[in-house]
This record gives C-alpha cells, sequence and structure tokens, in this order.
C-alpha cells in the first residue's frame, strides 16, 4: 500500500508540474522587457477579441489610450483589483503596460472596467532588439511647430496640424506640471504653438514643453 501511494503521490506532483509548465512560460515580461530569455509572441485573436496598440497609459486617471487595428483611438478604463494583464500565462498590473505594446481584449463591459488584457506583443519584442530595455533605446527629444486643430479638455490630448499638413495627436504627460496644465487649459483652436517631447509612434506626441 505505501508503494502504491507513493507512486500516486509522485504521478500527482509530475501532473501538476507539467499542468504549472503549460499555463506559464516563456520568459516574463520583465524579462522580455529587459531583453532575457527568449521573446515570443501571440499573434492569435480569440473570439470577441479586439487587437490594439498602447499609445500610452494614464495611472491618475486609470486609462490606457489605444488604437485598434481599425485605426479608430480607444480609451480603456481599468481597475488595479480587476483588470488582468496576461502575458505568457502571467499576470500583471495593467501599469506594467508599455507605449508601443500590441494587446488582445474584449470589448468593454456594462461597467465600463475591460477584464482582461493580453498582452500579444511587447514593444521591445516589435523592435527586434533582445537586448532593449526600459531605459533603451534614449527617447528621441524632438520640436514640432504647428497650428491647434481640435482640443479634448477631459482627456488631455489636443490636435496639431504641422507645416506639412499633417496631423498629430499631443497628449500631456500624466505627471504634468499644473503651470503646463494651465497652459494647456488656455489652448484655443488657430493658436500657433512649438512643442518639445517625443514620439510615441508616426502620429502621436506626448510633449514635455510648449510655448505659444
Amino acid at each position: 500500500m505505501k508503494r502504491i501511494f507513493r507512486f500516486h503521490t509522485i504521478f500527482l506532483v509530475s501532473g501538476l508540474v507539467l499542468l504549472v509548465g503549460c499555463v506559464a512560460s516563456g520568459p516574463t515580461l520583465d524579462e522580455t522587457r529587459r531583453g532575457q530569455g527568449r521573446v515570443t509572441t501571440d499573434a492569435i485573436l480569440r473570439t470577441g477579441e479586439i487587437r490594439a496598440e498602447v499609445l500610452q497609459v494614464r495611472p491618475s486617471r486609470n486609462e490606457i489610450e489605444v488604437r485598434s487595428d481599425d485605426n479608430r483611438t480607444r480609451l480603456l478604463n481599468y481597475d488595479l483589483a480587476r483588470t488582468r494583464v496576461i502575458y505568457n500565462g502571467r499576470e500583471y498590473s495593467a501599469e506594467n503596460l508599455e507605449a508601443g505594446d500590441i494587446i488582445a481584449f474584449q470589448p468593454q463591459p456594462r461597467d465600463g472596467i475591460v477584464g482582461t488584457i493580453r498582452v500579444q506583443e511587447p514593444v521591445q519584442a516589435r523592435a527586434g532588439s533582445r537586448s532593449a530595455s526600459r531605459v533603451s533605446p534614449t527617447p528621441r527629444r524632438e520640436v514640432i511647430e504647428g497650428t491647434v486643430d481640435r482640443i479634448d479638455h477631459d482627456r488631455g490630448i489636443f490636435e496639431v496640424r504641422t507645416r506639412d499638413g499633417s496631423t498629430v495627436t499631443v497628449a500631456l504627460p500624466y505627471n504634468a506640471r499644473p503651470s503646463e496644465v494651465d497652459e494647456f487649459r488656455r489652448l484655443r483652436p488657430g493658436d500657433r504653438v512649438q512643442l518639445e517631447g517625443e514620439f510615441i509612434n508616426r502620429n502621436n506626441f506626448q510633449v514635455s514643453a510648449f510655448s505659444r
């Protein structure tokens, strides 16, 4: 009887190890950010999911701004206690997301809080760098000039039409200083502005300083 019990115990433990290995496999999100381990991606969408690129995470508002595959900009509301971010079978906080990450999510329920976000491809994997980290590459500091077109005071963003005729969506950083917020509140369509900051992607710019 003891031998049989021991056999079943070993079998059960082995099964649990295999099960855990199937659920959580591959590098952690932090390891991928640091370029450690083999980069893995998940391009398959599950039923009802929407694929999008993270444009900005705003912890002060519990918001994630994303652009979906149909080129629509969306705002996802999250709750630190309820929203699950999954990568390689492991759970993370929504604030572990970074601009440029490719994610998949279900349309938001009636209460407006997104339940589960799957990281399909971290931005470091998209860049094709095995040595990428949170501090590399160094952000590009750029200056752009243009005319204010549309302003969304509630979301802290505005659109600027540059000299070449293109439109750039400009966002304040979530930790903007009160003086910067006041300056933003005084903006009006038609104002000429000079902006300093960095491009999150081709059409989205996070401003660090601006003047009229």
